[in-house]
């Protein structure tokens, strides 16, 4: 089984509500199953919330952390035109073959654009805000930068008309069916969690540090003995 728990997942052991749980199949181990559920959930209802992809241009930002592998490879599986932004190309050439395009800061990115998914905050939003179309979306989900956004609405006024700016949070339960979604694409081959890291779980310390110093690219597992 995988689950979800909705506090408390930095633990040897955790209580998860039947809700958010769903079987495995034999061909997906453990430590790739470990790595599904946080970023993974956050990708699918990120996409979902952003609507019909199909030919659609999507800006996303902050895209080599363990949320934006999963939005890159479900957003280009769905028929969207995506610019991803990331801070070095030894961080971006796994999302190159993935199929996106790669920048290395916002303001290199070729708009207009459909949506904006914007995670990183400080002057970056301001500026991806910019390169949305007339009528288009920014969904904000995150902010990286850990630096307050400041926006000049004297600035709006010369951007894109009837931009939209939305909030994104990927809380609440139940979880099991996405998680089973998830569980379905990497077992048909449709999904590949990249791990940038698979240590002991006394190594738990280090790895939440290199975390937050985006040390690791995509997603790191803990584990707790031997990987079964």
């Amino acid at each position: 089984m995988v689950g979800h728990p909705a506090h408390g997942g930095w633990a040897e052991y955790a209580s998860v509500p039947t809700h958010s749980l769903a079987s495995l199949p034999d061909g997906i181990d453990r430590v790739t199953a470990a790595a599904l559920p946080l970023a993974g959930i956050t990708a699918l209802r990120l996409l979902r919330t952003a609507g019909s992809l199909a030919g659609r241009r999507v800006l996303l930002t902050g895209a080599s952390g363990g949320v934006g592998h999963y939005t890159t490879e479900l957003a280009v599986a769905a028929g969207a035109e995506l610019t991803a932004v990331t801070a070095t190309p030894a961080r971006g050439e796994r999302l190159a073959r993935l199929g996106a395009q790669v920048v290395h800061e916002v303001a290199a990115a070729h708009g207009p654009f459909d949506v904006v998914l914007e995670s990183t905050g400080g002057p970056h939003l301001p500026l991806a805000l910019s390169k949305v179309r007339p009528g288009g979306t920014l969904l904000w989900f995150g902010q990286a930068s850990r630096t307050p956004v400041t926006l000049d609405f004297f600035d709006l006024l010369g951007g894109p008309e009837r931009a939209r700016i939305q909030h994104f949070h990927y809380a609440g339960a139940p979880y099991g069916p996405d998680l089973a979604t998830l569980v379905r694409l990497v077992d048909r081959g449709r999904l590949h969690p990249e791990i940038g890291r698979t240590a002991d779980w006394t190594h738990t310390a280090r790895t939440l540090v290199d975390l937050r110093e985006r040390r690791i690219r995509g997603k790191a597992v803990l584990t707790t003995g031997e990987p079964r």
